[in-house]
């Protein structure tokens, strides 16, 4: 008898452990309406090898009554077997007049708006995929990045030479994502929203590079 009731006790147990979980997973779902979206675009939508890109960052639909931030830190994400940015940094790092810093945060006694860095977004892992680091801090607590629409930062890559027709993006990396909200009372918290990423600017390389007949003539004469 003890061994059956242990036994329909045991049934009971394993009934309501789907339910919890149940309603574990609907209490995590994330109601929380998006803090902002983020679009990247691109002066043109299509170039040849060789050419110059000029990569915007966008923020855009802001929640109602949103009242700032004190911080946002956000990655780029490129194919560096079709884009580089050598010319425009220095260790790394892109150095003054090749990246701008947008209307709403360029006032420095207000932000710290600090040059973009290039780097792996992916560690550990086989890719070409690289990441260009954008962060802008307010200078104080009586200071907030405002939430209006706004062109965060301006930014270069160049379209290696040797770049087959083909076609690329330049995204935000989303996963990276890193916002702090500013609150009244000067009260500050770290949080990960939900940041909406818009479409990633898909660009068209749209000539292959020529090899002249003339040198491709020179190079068979010399092999015979």
């Amino acid at each position: 008898m003890n061994k059956r009731n242990r036994f329909k006790r045991a049934i009971r147990g394993m009934k309501v452990l789907p339910l919890m979980m149940s309603m574990i997973r609907e209490a995590a779902v994330d109601t929380t309406a998006p803090a902002m979206s983020v679009e990247v675009t691109t002066d043109k939508e299509a170039y040849n090898p060789g050419d110059e890109v000029t990569v915007l960052v966008h923020l855009k639909d802001f929640a109602p009554n949103d009242l700032g931030y004190s911080y946002l830190n956000f990655i780029i994400q490129y194919d560096s077997q079709v884009f580089d940015n050598l010319e425009y940094t220095q260790h790394s790092v892109y150095t003054e007049g090749n990246y701008t810093a947008g209307n709403e945060v360029d006032n420095l006694f207000q932000f710290n708006f600090q040059s973009p860095v290039d780097g792996s977004i992916y560690l550990g892992k086989n890719t070409s995929m690289r990441g260009i680091d954008i962060q802008v801090e307010a200078g104080s607590g009586q200071q907030a990045i405002p939430a209006v629409d706004q062109t965060l930062v301006t930014f270069k890559l160049r379209v290696k030479e040797l770049t087959l027709a083909s076609s690329s993006t330049i995204s935000l990396a989303n996963e990276f994502t890193r916002i702090r909200t500013s609150e009244a009372a000067n009260s500050i918290y770290l949080y990960s929203p939900d940041v909406t990423a818009n479409a990633p600017a898909r660009i068209e390389i749209t000539q292959s590079p020529s090899v002249s007949v003339f040198s491709a003539l020179e190079s068979v004469n010399r092999l015979t």
